[in-house]
Formats: structure tokens, sequence, C-alpha cells
């Protein structure tokens, strides 16, 4: 999973499938809070010591995922550099709504 400002990159490593979409794209499926600045709010709130790093699918705002949790961990604070993921051509882009189907059914 890879999120920007502008796209969002999800790779299904086993079915050998992508999905990278631009928010816009996504903007009628994504919760209300789901905005890179939302985002990267959590995540700047979970790495401060003490911070909250469990959060439920309420909080994040996807209310099908209410009792799911997502725990945050392992934080540094040395400088990384980042560079955008490039997909292998072993794998096939696939429409969203593809991906979203097979993640229903998990």
């Amino acid at each position: 999973l890879e999120i920007t400002p502008n796209d969002v990159l999800i790779v299904d490593r086993m079915g050998k499938r992508y999905v990278q979409a631009t928010r816009k794209e996504l903007k009628d499926i994504l919760p209300r809070k789901a905005d890179f600045a939302h985002l990267e709010k959590i995540l700047f709130d979970a790495a401060k010591p003490g911070g909250k790093a469990t959060l439920t699918g309420k909080e994040l705002g996807i209310p099908s995922l209410e009792k799911g949790k997502i725990v945050l961990t392992d934080f540094s604070n040395k400088e990384i550099s980042l560079t955008p993921t490039q997909v292998s051509s072993r794998y096939t882009k696939v429409e969203w709504t593809e991906l979203l189907e097979m993640l229903a059914k998990l």
C-alpha cells in the first residue's frame, strides 16, 4: 500500500495484481476522513511517545470495519529517503472494483 497526497497504489502480491488510482477516482468509495492530511496526522500522533497507536475502523472513517483494529508500531526518528514504488511487469493492473470485490471475500 502506497499513499501520496494525490494517488493510491495497492498491490496484491498473492494474486499478482495492482490498483493505481487517483484520489479523485476513489472519492466516491473512500470515507470522508480518508485524505492524506488526516492520515498524516494519525501517523504523526501515533509516533509520539505515548501516542495512540491502536486505531479502529470507525476512527479511520470506515464504519464497515468498526470492529477491526490497526496497530501502528516501530516508529523511527531517523531520516529516510522515499522513492515511488515501481510495480513489476509480472503484475496485472486491474480496476479498483475488482480488487475491492476480492478483499470483500476475505
